[in-house]
């Protein structure tokens, strides 16, 4: 593992103990060491397309709920907001024992589109948000009802089972959604 994945793992791992959920605790134990290299895109257009790129997007949506939050005084607790932040894509490293990302082994793939990685087809398919929830209640971790109906939210409300939520969001999942929207452009920016 290179130095770069050791630290981001440790803030990564750091946080999420801070939780002091046994349900957290379970899930970093079990799956640590493919959350560690899990990517967040499967792109090179895509921020995330590297060993560590759905930690390094966790820590990154935090970071940006944690400043938003202080700056607008939304009422949303610290753990609430490190729980959703750090946890609402680990669904990206697929169920209990399959990765959902795998290698890419087509050169063309690779070479002409930029895909470093394709899905898995033994992981059962299911949106994100979806197989998050089952993975966090899979092992354990508590969820506010807000926490739960941020997770839910996360993939946007142009998602025909979020359309239900529009105008009753809970601040938490506004925040959450916001961070993405900052931290996360659409294409990286070409040099």
């Amino acid at each position: 593992m290179s130095e770069d994945l050791e630290v981001t793992w440790s803030t990564y791992e750091k946080l999420c103990r801070k939780l002091d959920d046994p349900g957290v605790n379970r899930l970093l134990d079990e799956l640590g060491e493919r959350l560690i290299v899990c990517p967040f895109a499967i792109k090179t257009t895509q921020k995330g397309c590297e060993p560590g790129g759905l930690i390094n997007y966790h820590l990154g949506v935090t970071d940006v709920m944690r400043k938003v939050s202080a700056a607008v005084s939304d009422g949303c607790s610290t753990k609430s907001i490190l729980k959703v932040g750090l946890l609402h894509e680990i669904g990206k490293v697929g169920d209990e024992v399959n990765n959902l990302f795998l290698d890419q082994d087509s050169s063309w793939h690779r070479e002409k589109l930029g895909q470093l990685y394709k899905y898995n087809e033994q992981v059962q398919k299911m949106p994100v948000a979806q197989r998050t929830l089952y993975l966090l209640q899979h092992f354990g971790v508590n969820l506010t009802l807000d926490e739960w109906i941020a997770i839910q939210v996360s993939q946007g409300l142009h998602c025909e089972e979020n359309k239900f939520y529009i105008g009753s969001l809970p601040p938490l999942a506004v925040l959450l959604n916001s961070a993405r929207s900052l931290f996360l452009p659409n294409k990286i920016e070409e040099a």
